[in-house]
């Protein structure tokens, strides 16, 4: 059954990699530590390069894969240099790997992660350290594709975007429930903390977020990483690209202070006029897919105001007699909440867990500094 008590020696490590070279990746940082790695199915967003009609017909988003692991503190350097060299991530366009310290975590002891250890950590030592911060964008389907547009005009690195399930208490009713349909998209990138404000904003007029119904925007800062997802596809027959162009101007300038430079409006993004919510906290469980929609409807009871829910492989759950991967379905169900209910919810769920039998199940929690829904 879950085991409820609570420790801080864990990070959340994503990786975001595009569709073939996963492998290799998942090797090494098994080998280095990593256990429970959660891999989604995605797809990239670029702009593309070139006259009208190469505007006008671009090429297909390409296939990603967003990769998300609890590590210990302890091995988390160890992880990420795994990952950046089996990967090549120093390499522009290789794909991306962040790391985002846990508030918290508990896993039962079914669950297949990575175990804490008795040495002490306080998580990654710096050696990839930067000032990012992620942005996820929950939106209805059909949407992600402007919200990710406005990112990537606003000078974000190539979005990816998932497909999950997403709700809240008025979609309990049954005849909204028929009208409405709980598929959602979701938009995730990350970017310097500089930029940051400007791409959430951009982000948020697209998607018309402060509308009724329209979605749930939120961002987490990101204590270390390395972000080089493919954002511009090209059919010039120059030798660099303009992402290998802009890269090299920020080695020369020292930093991407340059890039706010613009004219007119000196650089500076429209304000977004509208009322954050602030220091929440996401509440995230990962349990089988079999046992997701009781975990769900667990959540929303013990008082969520909204449940979205990612799906996935575990793609090192089970390596079977031969050491193969069985890649089981897992899903992950998160929620935002005020630092007060987050205690409430974890332990209603739990015992939730508890009593339908479900051993397999890890709880974490993320800071959420601000965020941005419809508040009537």
């Amino acid at each position: 059954m879950s085991d409820n008590s609570q420790n801080s020696d864990f990070s959340l490590l994503s990786l975001i990699l595009p569709k073939g070279s996963d492998t290799p990746v998942v090797d090494a940082i098994g080998k280095a530590g990593a256990a429970g790695i959660f891999e989604t199915s995605a797809r990239g967003s670029v702009l593309t390069e070139g006259g009208f009609l190469k505007r006008m017909f671009p090429p297909p988003a390409p296939e990603q894969h967003l990769l998300q692991t609890l590590v210990p503190n302890n091995k988390v350097d160890a992880v990420t240099e795994a990952a950046i060299e089996a990967g090549q991530l120093q390499r522009m366009g290789s794909g991306a790997v962040f790391v985002i310290p846990c508030v918290e975590t508990s896993q039962s002891e079914g669950f297949p992660g990575a175990k804490s250890s008795s040495e002490s950590s306080n998580g990654s030592s710096g050696d990839y350290a930067a000032d990012l911060e992620a942005i996820c964008a929950i939106c209805e389907k059909g949407v992600a594709d402007d919200i990710a547009k406005a990112a990537l005009q606003s000078g974000a690195p190539g979005p990816t975007v998932t497909l999950g399930e997403g709700g809240g208490l008025r979609d309990q009713i049954p005849l909204l429930r028929m009208t409405k349909g709980p598929e959602k998209e979701f938009v995730w990138c990350v970017v310097d903390k500089s930029e940051a404000d400007s791409v959430f904003a951009e982000m948020a007029r697209a998607g018309r977020i402060t509308e009724p119904g329209r979605g749930f925007m939120y961002s987490i800062p990101v204590h270390s990483g390395i972000i080089n997802v493919s954002s511009v596809v090209s059919s010039s027959a120059h030798a660099a690209t303009m992402e290998q162009v802009i890269a090299a101007l920020d080695d020369l300038k020292g930093d991407k202070d340059w890039r706010a430079s613009g004219e007119g409006d000196g650089g500076k993004a429209k304000a977004l006029k509208s009322n954050f919510l602030t220091d929440l906290t996401g509440l995230y469980c990962i349990v089988p897919r079999d046992d997701y929609s009781k975990v769900y409807d667990a959540i929303l009871e013990a008082g969520a105001p909204g449940v979205s829910t990612n799906f996935g492989v575990m793609i090192d759950a089970d390596g079977g007699e031969e050491g193969q991967s069985q890649n089981e379905e897992w899903a992950i169900v998160y929620t935002s909440l005020g630092a007060a209910s987050v205690d409430k919810v974890r332990e209603a769920t739990a015992k939730t867990i508890d009593s339908l039998g479900i051993d397999r199940t890890a709880f974490y929690t993320l800071p959420i500094p601000r965020a941005l829904t419809y508040l009537g």
